[in-house]
């Protein structure tokens, strides 16, 4: 089955916004275009939204069922300015894949060293992805992966990436989820990972 790939922001909508320009202020990792807007009340209002080449990325968490483990990455975070834990993370790009699914196998393979494995997607088929942030036009689609096997040929890690990888059990990722110490996106696709392994009696 062929996946449709990720639609790009509306001008219009039906509750009466309209996108009447977008300008890019800043590009490089991270791309900030000024865009107005016209309220339904004829008001237009500028704002800075971070957008990306396709506005839509992915999450992939793999999951062991012989030892009831997520496999985690630690990566170093130029936000916060330290190593933080994660699930595999990476940018849908049309040019370079030819799915959401394979865009996945890739971060898979380059941030986790792993591939194979029984492949969920965590949102339906219909859903245009998960919102990132108000102010951002990016989703991004979950992944959970089960019992995948070691990549020996992985793809290779990006230059500005550092990252390592390690298995940790659910109850402590879950826990670590809860304390806030995963970012926003890696945090949803372990609740959603979560749930999906507890319906199907896997926890």
């Amino acid at each position: 089955k062929m996946e449709t790939p990720p639609a790009e922001t509306p001008t219009t909508n039906g509750e009466g916004f309209e996108i009447m320009s977008e300008t890019m202020q800043f590009k490089r990792y991270v791309r900030v275009v000024d865009r107005i807007v016209k309220y339904p009340n004829g008001t237009e209002v500028k704002f800075d939204v971070l957008v990306s080449k396709s506005n839509h990325f992915v999450t992939v968490v793999p999951f062991f069922t012989a030892s009831k483990e997520f496999g985690m990455i630690r990566e170093y975070a130029q936000g916060p300015n330290q190593m933080i834990l994660s699930v595999a993370c990476g940018g849908y790009e049309s040019s370079k894949h030819t799915s959401v699914r394979h865009a996945a196998e890739c971060e898979l393979s380059e941030e986790c060293a792993l591939k194979g494995g029984e492949w969920i997607k965590l949102i339906s088929d219909d859903s245009p992805g998960v919102m990132e942030a108000k102010w951002a036009a990016m989703r991004f689609t979950p992944f959970l992966v089960i019992d995948p096997i070691i990549d020996d040929s992985p793809l290779p890690q990006d230059a500005e990436e550092y990252i390592t990888q390690e298995r940790m059990g659910a109850e402590q990722v879950e826990s670590l989820a809860y304390s806030g110490a995963l970012h926003l996106p890696s945090a949803i696709t372990t609740f959603m990972a979560l749930k999906h392994l507890r319906l199907h009696s896997l926890l």
